[in-house]
Parts: C-alpha cells; sequence; structure tokens
C-alpha cells in the first residue's frame, strides 16, 4: 500500500525524531550555558574548575546524543 502524503514512515519515526529534537536544544541550551559560566569566570580572573566540569559533561552528553543519531540512522 502506497502511502502519499506522509513525511514520516511510522508514529515511532515521528516520536524519535521529535525526542531527538528536544534533547538536542535541551543540550545546545546547557552547552551555551556551560561557555557563558566558563567566560564569565575568566573575566572575573576566578578559577574555572566547576564551569569546565559542567561543559565537558554537556559535551559528552552530546556526543551520547550523536552516537544514538548515528545507530537510529543505520
Amino acid at each position: 500500500m502506497l502511502m502519499r502524503g506522509r513525511l514520516f514512515r511510522s508514529d515511532d519515526m515521528r516520536i524519535r525524531i521529535l525526542s531527538i529534537i528536544s534533547v538536542g536544544m535541551t543540550i545546545g541550551f546547557l552547552l551555551g550555558l556551560g561557555f557563558v559560566a566558563l567566560l564569565r569566570s575568566v573575566i572575573d580572573g576566578e578559577t574555572p574548575q566547576l564551569e569546565v566540569a559542567f561543559t565537558l559533561m554537556v559535551v559528552m552528553m552530546g556526543g551520547g546524543l550523536i552516537i544514538y543519531v548515528v545507530k537510529t540512522v543505520r
């Protein structure tokens, strides 16, 4: 049966894409927050230990999201 006018093949695919987009937006917001905090601590002349740890944690979360997307696409 040919399905015309459907962007996604199934509801499962739609849910997966929407969840990837929402998690990606959240990680992007947290990454921006980490960089702003890192920049602010450098401007204030303080040691940015906590800010670096937070930013690296968010980068690792983003890497996990990228791995998930690559596995999903295959």
